[in-house]
Formats: structure tokens, C-alpha cells, sequence
């Protein structure tokens, strides 16, 4: 992809300083010198034409502040046909969960279900710390202040296991957060983890052990003395893995997936802290269950010994195969026959935990290489499952509880446009199936609402006075007031559009693949955007406001 600007020209872009060095060389300053506004736009474009759905909705919302329009997210249109299915998934969540978090969470949650069936699908399963998810929730979370209904209590989300544990947009395999010694905030992966399986499948993977927590607290104390993170903060990391991720019954669980789920229902209470005393405003319960789960125990207890059931019909059924290949073959969340990506319904796990892509070759579920073989018949595909060889697939997941139990799904930038597209092919087959009452039942189900994703209200204040994205780790850290009402004060005053702009380039890092890529849109770091665009200067002063009239002292997070 030919560069959008003359290399001289970019560092003017990326530089914060307020006289970029480029202004006295001829070179540069004979070439056009896009503003920073027009980068941005630049990349827009760019992630629109990868999604144009997220296009349509940023035109229609993005002048909305984030308070606005999160106050849709609770509205969940009715679809009488779904809703009569709806108990068979909230009984199975019930199950999983009560096994993690104990009954008494796990019947609060069915519930919640059974009065407001919308959950999160919008992040990868990982703990609380990447910026995506983080402000995710806490937008999502936002119009549950309004509620004043204690039993609307949780905010459940059902996030997918599919990434690798080296996965760029979050971190399953420990922990992210800044070091605090640098400019740019120096961002730090601390791993639990060993190195010989960061490119494992977080669905699968084994549980860390007490061995791992300490071999991470000696490859903390190496970046220590190496100088990578501020004095005392490293104290602060050792007491957290000791405190939320060496906890007994933590280490006791089964796998990775389980702690998962009871570290971020651990710690996401604790990324909200006040440095003021008064009433804390309750915040719903964070609620993490990996979707593949769900939908594979789904498939085991409902659907794969049910002839009749319309999911045992779409996997199965070889009158429908032909329909599968004509409605979903290309599109974005599912597979492409021709180009060869995506999996044709089902991952498979190699014997290192690593995802396979299947393919459907006469009535078998075959990898590309051919060593794995899964019959597709209710026998073979229940035994993988079992087994733990192959696990559901976004457009499984997507059609199991999305499309047939009608759970509206909160979803990421991706999410929005590949299930509106689900939606529309799934609608089609129903049709070419002579199921046409099944085709109208899905069509009130909502499949264009951004849940928080790609938006950012939380960040990091660097010794050189830059703020940049705050993980769940620096807020947990800090002395600084995170209470959550300061970002629904803050989600008062900032736009859609502005709340996504210091994510853009990592949004299109997501979309495009490094070969695509034009790294001078890739590159440009947020704390520019954030001061270029003057959102900094909105959050410093909502910041000095908001200490102003509670009195708080703010040390290293502002929001």
C-alpha cells in the first residue's frame, strides 16, 4: 500500500513536541502536510471500508455523547418465537458459572437473564486490563446506575476464548499495564504463562499454576532492575498476582478460562476506588463466561440429538449443506471456501493448543493438511467436543445465541457489521428452508449496537505529562480517583467520535494485516491524537473540575 505521507512529514504527525523539527527542511516542507485531522480521517476511511456497517453507525451516533447513547443498550426488543427458547441458555449458563463463582452468583445472574436477556459479546476472553475491554465495560456498564433495580446486578459477558494467549488485543497470558518510567508510558506484558505456549488458544489452555505466579514475580523483579518500572510500583504487582491470582481456589481451578472468570469478577470492583469519601454508587458485578463454552454445552445437552432442532438442521443436515456453502461462504465471521480462512463451523485444536481451520469434505470436518478428521454427524462432532479437539466458531456462536435464542449481544467495531451480515444471510437460508416464520422471528433482533468498544474514557498520565489509554492494572495501582462516577461524569461531555479517536490506529492495525498496512497511519501514537485533537485538554479540565468540587487529589490517572 503506497504511504499516505512523505516519512519526514510523519514525524511531524507523531511528534508532541510544539515545534517539529521538519518545518527547516526543504524536503519535507515542499511536500503536502496533512493535518492531523486529516490522518484520522484517513484512517477512518480506511476501517470503514473494512466496516462499513461501524461506518453507518458513527455517521448516525457519533455526535451523541457516550452518556446518550448507552442508554439504549438496556432497550431488548422482544421476539416471542426466541423468548419461549430463552430458559434453555440461561439454565446452562447457570450451570457453568455456578461451577465457578458458586450458586448464589450463578442464580443471581439466570435471574437477571430471564428479565433482560442482553449480554456483552464484544471482548476476548482475558483479564480486565487491555484498554478495549476496560472501557468497554464501563460504558456498557453505564446505564445500570439508572436502573435502581437491585436485581439488575450483573454485567455478563460473553467473551471469546478463540484469540491466542499472545493475542495483541489483550493479554490472556498475565498481565498489562505501564511501567511509569517514560514518555510514552512504556506498556509492559508481564506473562504468567511460559514462552512455549503464547501462540496456544486461550480455549483449552491449561490453568497457571503456583510455579507460574512465581516465575512471573521473577521476571518482575528482572524488569525492576532493568529499569523498565517506576520504584515501589513493582511492589504493587507482586501483592496484586498474591492477593487476586495466587488465590487457593484460583489455582484450583480446572483451566484457564475458569480463573479468567473469577480473577475479573475479583478485580473489577477494585479498578474503581475514590480519593473523597461518600456513598459508592453500586456498579453491576462483571461477569465473564467464554461464549464457546457456553454455546459447545449448548450443542451437547440440546441440539445434537435433536433432529428437529433448526441448529442440529444447520450443522447436520445435507439438504442444508448446500444452502450453508450459498449463504455464508465469504462472509466476514464465518469462512471463505476459495481464499481459505475462516473454519467451516467448528475450530479444531492441534495437539500443541494451537486453532486449526476445518473444511467439509465428504461428511467430514477435515483440516487443510489432513491429519485431523472429524465425522459430521451428531456422534463424531459430540465426541470432539468432549474431548476438547474442536470447539464452536464465531458464526456457531453468533447463530446459537444471537440468531436462535435472541440474547441481544453488545458488540465490539467488528461485531457490529459481521453479525448484521449473520443476520441477513442466516434470514435468507431460513427462507430457501421454507422456515419463514423462523426468518421473521429474527428480524426485531438488534445487531448494531457498539458496546464501549474501540471508545476510550480511561487514562494514564506519563511523567511527561502525557495521558495515554489506562489498562485495569494501572487503575488498580494507582492512588488516583477512578470512582466509576467520574466516568459517567466524563461520559457526559465526550462524543462518540472523540471518545474513539486514540483508538483509530489500533482499530486499523485489527483490520488490516501487516502486509496491508500503511505504518504511517499505523503510528501514530495516541497521546498525539488525544492532544492534537484537544480531548486532552477536555479531560484535564473535567478532571481539575471534578477535584475541584470533591476535593480529591489526583496523582497519575486522570479518568
Amino acid at each position: 500500500m503506497k504511504p499516505v505521507l512523505n516519512p519526514r512529514v510523519l514525524d511531524a504527525i507523531l511528534d508532541t513536541t510544539d515545534t517539529p523539527p521538519w518545518r527547516d527542511d526543504p524536503q519535507a516542507a515542499s511536500s503536502p502536510v496533512p493535518s492531523l485531522q486529516e490522518i484520522l480521517q484517513i484512517l477512518r476511511e480506511r476501517i470503514w471500508q473494512r466496516r462499513p456497517i461501524l461506518g453507518e453507525i458513527m455517521q448516525k451516533h457519533g455526535g451523541k455523547t457516550l452518556h446518550h447513547y448507552a442508554q439504549d443498550f438496556l432497550d431488548v426488543n422482544p421476539s416471542p418465537l426466541l423468548d419461549e427458547r430463552k430458559p434453555e441458555l440461561i439454565e446452562v449458563a447457570r450451570q457453568i458459572i455456578e461451577k465457578r463463582l458458586g450458586k448464589e452468583t450463578a442464580d443471581h445472574v439466570a435471574r437477571q437473564l430471564a428479565r433482560l436477556p442482553l449480554v456483552s459479546t464484544t471482548d476476548h476472553h482475558s483479564t480486565i486490563d487491555h484498554p478495549f475491554w476496560v472501557n468497554a465495560n464501563i460504558i456498557s456498564a453505564i446505564p445500570y446506575l439508572g436502573l435502581m433495580d437491585p436485581a439488575m446486578r450483573h454485567l455478563v459477558v460473553f467473551s471469546f476464548s478463540s484469540v491466542s494467549l499472545n493475542n495483541a488485543s489483550g493479554y490472556p497470558r498475565g498481565m498489562l499495564f505501564h511501567g511509569g518510567m517514560n514518555g510514552s508510558g512504556n506498556l509492559i506484558r508481564l506473562p504468567i504463562l511460559p514462552d512455549t505456549v503464547k501462540m496456544s488458544t486461550v480455549y483449552g489452555t491449561r490453568a497457571f499454576t503456583r510455579d507460574d505466579i512465581t516465575k512471573a514475580e521473577s521476571q518482575l523483579l528482572k524488569r525492576e532492575k532493568a529499569g523498565d518500572i517506576a520504584a515501589g510500583r513493582g511492589e504493587k504487582i507482586r501483592a496484586l498476582l498474591e492477593r487476586e491470582f495466587a488465590r487457593p481456589d484460583v489455582l484450583a481451578a480446572p483451566d484457564l478460562c475458569s480463573q479468567i472468570t473469577m480473577i475479573n469478577h475479583a478485580l473489577w470492583p477494585k479498578l474503581f476506588h475514590a480519593t473523597w469519601h461518600r456513598p459508592a454508587q453500586t456498579i453491576p458485578d462483571l461477569l465473564y463466561l467464554e461464549i464457546e463454552t457456553l454455546v459447545k454445552e449448548l450443542l451437547l445437552q440440546k441440539h445434537l440429538d435433536d433432529p428437529t432442532s433448526l441448529l442440529h438442521r444447520f450443522l447436520f443436515d445435507p439438504a442444508c449443506t448446500p444452502l450453508v456453502h450459498e449463504h455464508f461462504n465469504n462472509l466476514p465471521g464465518a469462512f471463505s471456501l476459495e481464499k481459505e480462512w475462516g473454519t467451516y463451523l467448528f475450530w479444531a485444536l492441534d495437539d500443541e493448543n494451537h486453532r486449526v481451520r476445518l473444511k467439509l469434505e465428504n461428511g467430514v470436518l477435515r483440516s487443510f493438511g489432513g491429519t485431523i478428521a472429524v465425522p459430521c454427524t451428531p456422534e463424531g462432532v459430540g465426541n470432539a467436543l468432549q474431548r476438547g479437539r474442536i470447539f464452536p466458531s464465531m458464526l456457531t456462536c453468533y447463530l446459537a445465541v444471537a440468531l436462535y435464542y435472541g440474547f441481544k449481544c453488545l458488540g465490539g467495531f467488528c461485531q457490529v457489521h459481521d453479525l448484521t451480515l449473520v443476520k441477513q444471510s442466516w434470514a435468507r437460508m431460513l427462507r430457501a428452508m421454507g422456515e419463514n416464520e423462523e426468518a421473521d422471528a429474527i428480524m426485531p433482533i438488534q445487531t448494531k449496537e457498539l458496546g464501549g468498544d474501540g471508545m476510550v474514557l480511561t487514562y494514564f498520565k506519563t511523567v511527561k505529562n502525557e495521558i495515554v489509554p489506562a489498562t485495569g492494572v494501572d487503575m488498580i495501582l494507582e492512588d488516583a480517583d477512578t470512582s466509576f462516577e467520574r466516568y459517567v461524569d466524563l461520559s457526559r461531555r465526550i462524543m462518540l467520535t472523540e471518545a474513539m479517536q486514540s483508538m483509530l490506529p489500533e482499530m486499523y492495525t485489527v483490520l488490516y494485516p501487516s502486509e496491508e498496512r500503511d505504518q504511517t497511519l499505523a503510528s501514530v501514537k495516541p497521546e498525539r491524537i488525544l492532544a492534537g485533537t484537544g480531548l486532552r485538554s477536555k479531560i484535564l479540565a473535567e478532571r481539575e473540575e471534578w477535584n475541584t468540587v470533591h476535593e480529591g487529589k489526583d496523582h497519575c490517572l486522570c479518568h
